[in-house]
């Protein structure tokens, strides 16, 4: 029979830690108060005395006073755990909510980008688009530079990653974006990614896209 002086001492060789002992249920119920310590503790010492594989030096009383101390550790860290996993799913919401409205808004632009190059191959003038689109043709006009500055910006960002692109036309490139530090050039690479959808890649592209990804990873 192995003897250890304290309680905690065996549990600390030889567990089981609280998260393994007690069901998920019983945790909920230790820290929000409404399962008493104790009765844990003394499960413990009845466990204890029933294995008789091993044994402590203090008497029972000591153990589990000893047990009520070691319980309450335990469970700040379970709540440590449960607060930061906690903060995990609510940041990951976020992004899943941040990407999903970013795709929403680069599907409307895609959408109103394809309309408006269409009623413009078939002949239609610029206040004839604004009135169709019921917007002002100072707005129309906004919405075409728009649609060149990323499409530009898009050009240059591929750029940026591709193999045959040298040091210094990256520097003049990124110079030209406005970037001048690190951090800067992983969020163009990432800004790059937004703008197409997977849809749009063109033969090679897609690895690009990849090489744009894991640069920018590098970068940050």
């Amino acid at each position: 029979m192995r003897t250890y002086a304290t309680i905690i001492d065996l549990l600390q060789m030889e567990g089981p830690g609280l998260a393994d002992y007690v069901t998920t249920d019983e945790l909920n119920q230790l820290l929000d108060g409404t399962l008493p310590h104790g009765l844990i503790a003394d499960r413990y010492i009845d466990d204890l005395d029933f294995t008789n594989l091993v044994t402590v030096e203090t008497d029972k009383a000591a153990t589990r006073a000893d047990l009520l101390t070691w319980i309450g550790w335990e469970l700040e860290v379970a709540a440590q755990y449960r607060a930061e996993d906690a903060a995990e799913d609510a940041a990951a919401a976020l992004r899943a909510h941040a990407a999903a409205q970013a795709r929403q808004e680069r599907i409307a632009l895609n959408g109103r980008d394809a309309i408006i190059e269409r009623a413009r191959e078939n002949g239609a003038t610029k206040d004839a688009i604004a009135k169709a689109l019921q917007i002002s043709r100072p707005t129309l006009d906004k919405w075409i530079q728009d649609r060149k500055d990323r499409a530009l910006f898009n050009e240059a960002i591929y750029a940026l990653i591709r193999r045959d692109t040298s040091q210094t036309d990256q520097a003049m490139l990124f110079e030209a974006l406005g970037v001048r530090d690190t951090s800067g050039q992983a969020s163009a690479f990432l800004a790059g990614l937004s703008t197409r959808t997977l849809d749009d890649l063109r033969d090679g592209e897609r690895e690009l896209l990849d090489r744009a990804e894991k640069r920018a990873r590098e970068l940050a």
